[in-house]
């Protein structure tokens, strides 16, 4: 039988897994916490950072008062702890994508360097259309911070996993979904919330939101929550042209969540249903006997054990991360090659046969040396290709964030014009941007344009009409505005 653990960590206490499986049976055993900065407040009340070997001590000694030997352990990691970007790529098949979400991120990434490890998660599947994968990397200090907790405690490293993407397989296994519905899943962790968009088993998008306290019990944590998820799901309805969050779910059960569950369901006229993490679980009797107070944060835990025990690859795992596939071994031909001089030699012998046998080397060898060369030369002539392609799409891409800092800051004040909806996409020769609002005056309508308008961009009035029920906008325009490439 298999023995697993599952582990994550933060400021204030590492969280555990136990699980076992054999013959496709999975056995949940222990779920707790150990306490990591219990006592060690500073006269401020801020938590010390503590070092990976005293985390990997405290750890040790709560597995040996529990009797948990040497096992291999999962490791879960937060947004906070790694680097995330969502990547656009020019259209490519899926074995071409290791090499180029490499490249791509070496570009767009703070501070990526060779030696860290890069995963990625394709979110669409047509090879033939531009690809957008979402990218996660992580230095080899944090690594090796890792590999120091677990040999401290004496375990042997198997998967590094991304927390939230582990959470997304557990909540798609145990409540399945439609493959065209958008799920919001929330998992609340004290001062943090992991902010998951899933689609069927897929995520494509997610973010850890830092609140200013605990929403299930500070009104102004839960308000803060609220915007969060009103800014997620703005940003998951522009990233996946329009389809929006059909559902939310909260992670947790009890008294304590339900209140927030309804609060979320009223606010956001969202169906909002609540996902208990060991609910249809098997777990064992101690485990079922004492749960932990907060099942939710387990979450992630408890998916990447079951994925691992099922024999499921996780979305990202920066420990076998995708790679383009191996070229064919050349083993077997050199071996017939071998057993071929092999027998040449044996049945002749002599100078002259010797020689000859010199002669055939040489030759292998000059034609081992072309055929190395070759295959040097069609790699590179690839990432050349590569490289251009990339450079090409690259040049036919218009800066949005930058557009809208123009818009924001040559908009005349809110007294004369206010924007009511805002379309941008890609246009003939750059960008296309409509705005479509409500001004005060005709005058304020022709005044937006003046300052709009320059030797890079193109607007002009499509629409201009008098706004019927407005106390104090009178007109409504239409305005299209080309933008330029970047």
């Amino acid at each position: 039988m298999r023995r697993l653990v599952g582990l994550e960590w933060n400021e204030e206490e590492a969280r555990l897994v136990v699980a076992s499986g054999h013959k496709g049976r999975v056995l949940f055993e222990q779920a707790f916490a150990v306490p990591l900065t219990e006592g060690q407040e500073t006269a401020a009340g801020t938590l010390p950072a503590l070092e990976a070997k005293t985390i990997g001590q405290k750890i040790a000694q709560a597995v040996s008062e529990r009797g948990l030997g040497r096992l291999e352990v999962l490791v879960a990691l937060g947004r906070s702890s790694i680097e995330l970007r969502q990547l656009s790529l020019p259209p490519a098949p899926d074995e071409e994508l290791p090499s180029l979400v490499r490249f791509q991120a070496a570009r767009e990434f703070n501070a990526f360097e060779e030696d860290w490890l890069l995963d990625f998660v394709p979110i669409d599947e047509a090879s033939e259309q531009p690809r957008t994968v979402l990218a996660a990397a992580i230095g080899p200090s944090l690594l090796g911070q890792i590999q120091e907790v677990c040999a401290t405690v004496g375990w042997k490293l198997r998967r590094v996993v991304l927390r939230p993407c582990a959470l997304a397989s557990l909540v798609a296994r145990q409540r399945p979904g439609s493959a065209y519905q958008a799920r919001l899943v929330v998992d609340l962790l004290g001062q943090e919330a992991d902010l998951t968009v899933i689609v069927d088993r897929k995520v494509v998008f997610l973010r850890t939101a830092r609140l200013s306290g605990d929403p299930l019990r500070q009104e102004e944590a839960t308000s803060d929550l609220l915007a969060q998820i009103r800014r997620t799901m703005a940003a998951v309805a522009n990233q996946l042209e329009g389809r929006r969050v059909a559902a939310i779910v909260l992670c947790g059960a009890g008294a304590e969540y339900e209140p927030l569950a309804q609060l979320l369901d009223q606010q956001l006229a969202i169906p909002t249903e609540l996902f208990h993490p060991f609910e249809g679980v098997p777990v064992g009797e101690p485990l079922a006997a004492q749960l932990p107070e907060q099942p939710g944060r387990y979450a992630p835990l408890v998916g990447m054990l079951w994925d691992e025990l099922q024999g499921v690859a996780p979305a990202m795992d920066f420990l076998h991360p995708r790679r383009p596939p191996e070229p064919p071994s050349p083993r077997r031909k050199w071996i017939l090659a071998g057993a071929v001089g092999l027998l040449g030699l044996l049945g002749f012998f002599g100078y002259q046969i010797y020689s000859k046998y010199q002669l055939a080397s040489q030759v292998e060898t000059v034609r081992k040396t072309s055929l190395s060369l070759d295959q040097a030369l069609k790699q590179a002539e690839a990432q050349q290709k590569m490289y251009s392609e990339i450079a090409r799409w690259k040049e036919t891409d218009v800066h949005w964030l930058e557009e809208l800092r123009r818009l924001s800051e040559r908009f005349p004040p809110a007294q004369q014009a206010m924007v009511l909806q805002i379309l941008m996409g890609p246009g003939r020769g750059g960008g296309a941007i409509q705005l479509t609002g409500l001004a005060a005056k005709a005058a304020d309508i022709d005044t937006l344009v003046e300052r709009l308008q320059d030797a890079a961009h193109s607007v002009v009035v499509t629409n201009r009409a008098e706004a019927s029920g407005q106390d104090h906008y009178r007109w409504q325009f239409t305005i299209q505005m080309t933008a330029p490439h970047q």
